[in-house]
């Protein structure tokens, strides 16, 4: 299986790992089908995300997709993070094999979660 640059970048070298002292929000997602799990926690400032943090057990895919998913989302508002949509997040890490499209939904529906925590 190849992976673009990108994703191999963020799968070796992880962005936002860890935990936030006080998230304002947290998200969950498991993908059933092939066992990634995802955790965000996010912090928000006036409708803007200041700092995100994440745990992720899964596959190359769902590491490198929620990485960086970590990395488009801090700075933005909440309404922004919200139309991050599934083609976008793809597109950014340059593309995914099609039988691991799927698993970059994972980090999407946690992210989804938290925002609908905030």
């Amino acid at each position: 299986m190849v992976y673009s640059a990108i994703v191999r970048d963020h799968f070796t070298k992880p962005r936002n790992v860890g935990d936030l002292d006080s998230p304002d929000a947290v998200g969950f997602a498991k993908n059933e089908a092939d066992g990634d799990q995802v955790q965000l926690q996010l912090q928000i400032r006036d409708g803007t995300i200041t700092d995100v943090k994440m745990r992720v057990m899964g596959c190359v895919a769902a590491i490198a997709s929620t990485s960086l998913l970590t990395e488009l989302i801090k700075g933005k508002t909440v309404s922004e993070a919200a139309a991050l949509t599934r083609e976008t997040l793809t597109e950014s890490l340059g593309g995914l094999p099609e039988n691991k499209v799927r698993c970059s939904l994972t980090c999407i529906d946690a992210l989804n979660q938290a925002l609908d925590n905030s």
